[in-house]
């Protein structure tokens, strides 16, 4: 039982789809076997039907396992291009489990290096608010980072990481509690930003927040709630939008406003950058 509960964690959630339906197909076509063969040609069909889903495992294994590699040297290049890139005076807190790629904290020091935005506003701190500090002390001395988080406890840790890179002229984190509000006719729990003033358009929107666990589409409100508040040349980059959700969220964005365009970034997480 236990060896069987170690197998159940190592199997990734995209996998589920795959595993269920080559079962389903296995199962229906023996069934169908059973019921109009037999035997000689109920064994072979029986053991065709083995074989053949033996094969497709494996060619699945195989394709998962090259993708995997394929991540994971974007990943190792993307860290490789942040040191070459920023100077760090600290180690950097690790880029796994729920925090930021190195895929995506790439691509924001990229987009900052092209844009040199003025406001860089950042729903969901962490790693690349530390990223978004250094590329400005770089590359944009006169830019500034507004980092949102409804968690008080998780905004501590970044304002103490920022503090030990010396990164506070560059960056201010703001506490938003999540509340509901009305969008689009419907009610949904999002960042209350009723105690901060957008004076400055926004020139590079991250959109890393609110966690999806919070409600179905969670980030959707960002675009609709901010969406006054962008400069004319916005760029947003929205992380995780391999997620149905995101992905769902994304296209949502574009049917109701056009005139962004879109690039979409082959991670293992997803990440998508919208342009006008």
């Amino acid at each position: 039982m236990l060896s069987f509960l170690k197998l159940q964690s190592k199997i990734k959630h995209a996998d589920w789809p795959y595993i269920i339906q080559t079962l389903f197909l296995y199962v229906l076509l023996s069934a169908v076997s059973i019921a109009f063969l037999e035997g000689f040609l109920l064994l072979f069909s029986l053991l065709f039907f083995t074989v053949f889903s033996i094969l497709l495992a494996i060619f699945h294994q195989y394709n998962q396992q090259k993708e995997g590699l394929e991540y994971q040297h974007y990943k190792i290049q993307s860290i490789g291009e942040l040191q070459n890139l920023l100077p760090f005076r600290a180690p950097m807190p690790p880029m796994n489990g729920w925090a930021a790629t190195p895929e995506l904290a790439v691509n924001v020091l990229k987009e900052i290096i092209r844009s040199k935005p003025n406001i860089i506003l950042e729903l969901g701190s962490g790693i690349t608010t530390l990223i978004n500090g250094y590329a400005l002390e770089k590359y944009h001395p006169q830019g500034r980072v507004l980092s949102i988080d409804h968690d008080a406890d998780y905004a501590d840790v970044t304002k103490n990481e920022l503090k030990l890179h010396d990164l506070e002229n560059f960056v201010e984190i703001r506490i938003a509690p999540l509340k509901e509000a009305e969008i689009n006719g419907s009610i949904q729990t999002w960042y209350d930003l009723s105690s901060i003033n957008f004076e400055t358009k926004i020139d590079l929107l991250i959109v890393d927040g609110p966690p999806v666990k919070t409600e179905k589409m969670a980030r959707y409100p960002a675009l609709p709630f901010l969406n006054d508040h962008l400069s004319e040349k916005c760029t947003i980059i929205i992380h995780d939008t391999k997620r149905k959700q995101e992905e769902a969220i994304v296209n949502r964005w574009l049917r109701e406003y056009p005139s962004f365009n879109i690039i979409k970034l082959r991670t293992d997480k997803g990440i998508s950058i919208l342009t006008r």
